[in-house]
């Protein structure tokens, strides 16, 4: 089966391999490499202020690797991950590390790029009540797996793996639809051509799956063709979806999603639905290459198309996803802010005006953004980005005042 969707949606390609280097290290900006923060160098808390436009950064925390998701307690208080395997507490301007976090496995590619490893971080719905932490993360027996436990005294307690995919992810979120489920996402890539695993309905990666909150299969998630029961996929053609939001007011779910080369994707996900990876994509593979022959009208016919695409020409390389509402920056509010990797900005998406605007030009590679009660805004940057002796950090976002 494999073989013949090969031959019918890919390419032969014939080219020489400094050409398929040089591109594919371009392309693969949407992930780093950097070392991790050294033992004895504990997070810094310095809160240096500067004024980009008419924004207000001021710097929480720094001395991180890859701060990949973060959870907001209240106005000075959140939880963050980082890549290399480190959950943070950030408490009124001070920053510790919790200890006895099930552990996380990452790993390096052939080009230096980190994957895998601690990647989102999540509170249950009802956290003040029962005190619930996820985390999504690659665990030894290289799974995406999904741990919760509870904290008391800097330390996690009771931990329990509540499920574990039958592969390993490259991105992964989690995003509560009530109290009762929650929804994952599985990434893939592909180096430098796309995997199959998308379409494959008994291959976890490339999905969106939709769990209880104790890592059950809900009865309601669908029943796809040939199958007799539900399983834990929600919807499928998925590339590599590094950001979620659950808008509780339509009920609607939304993931951005990493293209190759281009491609990257704003979806509005529903459920059963095929999401197209890789029998389709307004991308490019490494190469230069077309990913498959396929038009968009017959696409569509077969998958759902994307509420929002940016081709090879306006990359984003998404990360993190939020829809504003009752910010503090006005003009903002009804607007999806993400990050954008590879070229190291901060972005809003209007879906009413199709504007895509760059809010920060090379702040960092941002991987996730979040809304603080107050309506001002947070965000993670990684390491080595802009500059490359620059540390991974918390930032805080405010409308400069008048």
């Amino acid at each position: 089966m494999i073989a013949i969707l090969q031959k019918l949606f890919f390419r032969k390609f014939t080219i020489r391999i400094f050409v398929l280097w040089g591109i594919f290290l371009i392309a693969c900006k949407e992930e780093t490499s950097t070392d991790p923060p050294p033992v004895n160098e504990p997070p810094t808390s310095t809160n240096p202020v500067t004024v980009i436009g008419d924004i207000t950064v001021e710097t929480l925390a720094s001395g991180f690797n890859i701060p990949w998701g973060i959870e907001v307690i209240g106005e000075e208080e959140f939880l963050f991950t980082d890549r290399v395997g480190f959950l943070y507490h950030y408490l009124e301007g001070t920053t510790s590390q919790i200890e006895d976090v099930p552990a996380s496995s990452t790993f390096t590619t052939s080009v230096g790029l980190l994957m895998a490893g601690l990647m989102d971080v999540s509170l249950h719905p009802e956290y003040e009540n029962n005190g619930l932490v996820y985390i999504a993360h690659v665990t030894l027996d290289n799974r995406l797996t999904v741990s919760r436990f509870t904290i008391a005294d800097g330390q996690a307690t009771d931990a329990q793996t509540i499920f574990k995919a039958n592969g390993i992810s490259v991105g992964s979120r989690i995003c509560w639809q009530d109290t009762d489920h929650f929804f994952l996402s599985v990434g893939v890539g592909g180096d430098p051509f796309p995997i199959l695993g998308p379409q494959n309905l008994g291959d976890d990666r490339g999905k969106i799956h939709r769990l209880t909150s104790d890592g059950q299969i809900p009865e309601d998630n669908p029943v796809f063709e040939n199958q007799l029961a539900p399983t834990s996929i929600w919807s499928y053609g998925h590339r590599n979806p590094q950001g979620m939001y659950f808008d509780g007011a339509s009920q609607t779910l939304y993931a951005n999603e990493h293209g190759p080369f281009g491609g990257d994707e704003l979806n509005q996900v529903a459920k059963g639905e095929n999401y197209g990876w890789p029998l389709f994509s307004h991308g490019l593979n490494y190469d230069g290459s077309s990913v498959s022959t396929m038009r968009e009208a017959d696409a569509a016919e077969i998958s759902v198309l994307p509420i929002k695409y940016w081709d090879h020409f306006a990359r984003v390389s998404p990360s993190g996803l939020l829809l504003l509402e009752g910010s503090q920056f006005v003009n903002w509010n009804g607007s999806f802010l993400m990050g954008s990797l590879y070229p190291q900005n901060l972005l809003r998406y209007d879906p009413e005006t199709d504007v895509t605007e760059l809010v920060l030009a090379q702040i960092g590679r941002v991987r996730d953004v979040a809304q603080l009660p107050s309506g001002n805004l947070i965000i993670l940057v990684d390491a080595g980005s802009p500059s490359a002796l620059d540390r991974g950090r918390l930032l805080k976002l405010s409308p400069v005042e008048n």
